[in-house]
């Protein structure tokens, strides 16, 4: 466990190694364009990745016993991912140019990049049990990116070949997971175009679930610069920390889901309870360090260039323990018990409560309005999937005598 939270708030915190030398040389319009990209990008991951990042590593904790279906879980999310990647990524690239701002380019390939993210094998190692592979194809990669585009930047590097580097080192951890995960020709499973059309069917519910999720998460920049361009530097700023938040949450997910998929039946109510409690705890950890180390360290990450007040941060902060919850809820409650329905259903109310809160708030009280409208629609996606997660239980057990 220890050795994944590492490697996980290791690549969550490399990009921030970056931020000062971004912020020094492009200023803050130069930053929140990588940003807006990053976030479009990051969208664009959430349809490549097909919902693997979140059922994945509980398939392959599943099947650890078995090398033919190992790899056939491998060869098929790979395949459908490579397939979706062809048709997502122009479309992203070309939307990143549409609503740029300024600095296009970067924004473009900054959204390239982060979509590449999709291709990931990380849910892979982590259902494997493997901390030394996800730090060797997602831990080193993004470390080498952030120190040598740093070092990059200030040496005169244009702002430009930062989303460069980024894209060269996601593809490169690509190729390496993909040799060496491709097994041997006895247990290797390459899908047809049959199996693929059939993967992105039963992923589909997923995908839609992730991306729902995402338009009211990543495409919160986007909205906020529609209707509040005067407010898109502070929010791209609270919105970044916050992802490093997010991810800071993510190695309790993964290795916790697999913990509590891998025990025995008796023990697993026990495992999820504990699991819950340790990443609801996380969630705490997490949001009251972002209230109050933003603003003192905003000087050093945001090179001065944009302050962030203890109330604005706190505004953001918040939220965090809400996707704590919903993460323990869905990993280790509604994924196991094929309720990924519930997901689907609670992510698209959502969506439709999250667009228009974000582009109300964000009119209303800029930056902190656009937060506080993350932090309700967040409420409203947990509370709606706790209580169709009762409903489904009453359905089954019948009601409470």
């Amino acid at each position: 466990m220890l050795e994944f939270y590492g490697l996980t708030a290791a690549t969550a915190l490399a990009p921030l190694v970056a931020l000062p030398a971004i912020t020094s040389s492009a200023g803050a319009s130069g930053f929140a364009a990588v940003v807006l990209g990053q976030t479009l990008g990051a969208a664009a991951a959430v349809v490549v990745l097909m919902g693997w990042g979140l059922v994945g590593a509980h398939a392959v904790a599943v099947r650890r016993d078995s090398p033919v279906e190992l790899q056939e879980v491998y060869w098929t999310s790979l395949f459908t991912r490579l397939a979706v990647a062809a048709v997502v990524l122009p479309v992203v690239g070309l939307i990143a140019f549409l609503v740029a701002p300024s600095h296009a380019a970067v924004v473009v390939l900054a959204a390239v990049g982060s979509g590449l993210v999709g291709l990931t094998s990380s849910w892979y190692f982590t259902g494997l049990g493997r901390s030394g592979l996800v730090a060797l194809y997602e831990t080193l990669p993004q470390v080498a990116v952030s120190v040598l585009g740093s070092v990059a930047l200030w040496s005169g590097m244009p702002l430009i070949g930062f989303p460069v580097l980024t894209i060269v080192a996601n593809v490169l951890a690509v190729v390496l997971a993909f040799v060496r995960l491709r097994g041997d020709r006895a247990t290797r499973t390459v899908p047809g175009p049959r199996a693929i059309g059939t993967s992105l069917r039963e992923q589909s519910g997923l995908i839609l679930s992730s991306l729902a999720a995402y338009a009211w998460t990543g495409f919160s920049v986007t909205l906020v610069a529609t209707v509040s361009p005067a407010s898109l530097a502070l929010f791209a700023a609270l919105y970044r920390v916050q992802l490093l938040g997010r991810a800071l949450l993510f190695p309790f997910k993964n290795a916790l889901q697999s913990w509590v998929s891998g025990g025995a039946d008796e023990d697993r109510p026990a495992r999820t309870r504990t699991a819950v409690l340790v990443t609801v705890a996380a969630g705490v950890l997490v949001a009251v360090g972002m209230a109050v180390l933003t603003p003192l360290l905003d000087g050093v990450v945001f090179s001065g260039t944009i302050e962030v007040g203890f109330g604005q941060a706190s505004a953001m902060a918040v939220s965090l323990v809400v996707v704590s919850m919903s993460l323990a809820f869905s990993a280790y409650v509604l994924v196991p018990g094929g309720l990924t329905r519930i997901i689907v259903t609670s992510t698209v109310a959502g969506a439709v409560v999250g667009v228009p809160l974000l582009l109300a708030g964000a009119n209303w009280a800029g930056a902190v309005g656009a937060s506080l409208a993350i932090l309700l629609t967040e409420l409203v996606v947990l509370g709606s999937a706790f209580v169709l997660w009762k409903l489904k239980r009453r359905r089954f057990t019948g009601p409470a005598s």
